[in-house]
């Protein structure tokens, strides 16, 4: 029979198990700690640069896409299919009429416009714009539960916009048009808040003496900011060169509604 020698504490064939000392977990802890809240940190920054980047993109966005309809629908006005059989009478085409109203703190510079154009599907009628053929319309800057916005008007059948009209029901969403006056929302209140909108008629070549051939300049300015922050402001102007010059013997005619 062979003997068991026992072994030593401490010698070659002993195995120790060894743990983390409180101070090293304490270290790890920390260590982590500032690690996950660095990364948290950065998750945060990039959640809030982008949610910032969409809402100063969709402002830059709806600012533009408001400004360039009015551009082209003004760069329309005046336009009369017949307007050349009015050069040789006393009197112009109605058509060219463009009335400017609702007067900014700024002198000269106007909040609402009221023009014409001719459309297809229309009839020839002496140079007068057919309302129910859509072919007087509308702009305008109005303040609603102090929120500014831009409305666009369309005439119709016994609806002629004016300046004056009454406005859009904003109870609903999306603002419902105002059947009366032709009157609808063209920003979304809920988005965007319209702090300047003005229009500023520079004219030129006009004469003292008949014939009366009135050259329009347009410019338009337009200021909005987002709503729910006060961070994000954008300001885009735009000239718009009126296409059909106002031809009347009576000046003041071109600044009538069409």
């Amino acid at each position: 029979m062979f003997a068991v020698k026992p072994m030593r504490p401490g010698g070659s064939g002993a195995r120790r198990a060894r743990g983390f000392s409180l101070v090293e977990l304490m270290v790890a802890m920390v260590a982590g700690l500032v690690v996950g809240g660095a990364v948290l940190a950065f998750a945060i920054a990039s959640m809030k640069s982008n949610a910032d980047y969409l809402v100063s993109t969709r402002l830059t966005q709806d600012l533009r896409s408001t400004l360039d309809l009015v551009t082209r629908e003004l760069r329309r006005s005046g336009y009369d299919e017949d307007s050349l059989g009015y050069i040789s009478t006393s009197s112009g085409s109605d058509f060219a009429r463009l009335l400017l109203d609702d007067e900014s703190a700024t002198a000269g510079e106007f909040q609402c416009v009221i023009f014409a154009y001719d459309r297809a599907g229309g009839v020839v009628v002496g140079g007068s714009p057919e309302p129910g053929n859509g072919e007087i319309r509308g702009f305008r800057y109005a303040t609603r539960d102090g929120v500014g916005v831009i409305e666009y008007a369309i005439s119709s059948d016994g609806v002629t916009p004016a300046c004056a009209g009454d406005a859009p029901d904003y109870t609903d969403y999306p603002a419902s048009c105002n059947a009366g006056s032709g009157w609808c929302a063209l920003t979304d209140p809920t988005r965007l808040a319209i702090t300047e909108f003005t229009i500023r008629d520079r004219r030129s070549g006009v004469p003292t003496s008949a014939p009366v051939v009135q050259i329009r300049e347009l410019d338009i300015t337009l200021t909005g900011d987002a709503i729910g922050t006060d961070e994000y402001t954008r300001t885009f102007a735009s000239t718009v060169r009126v296409r059909s010059d106002c031809f009347d013997a009576t000046l003041s005619n071109c600044d009538l509604t069409p």
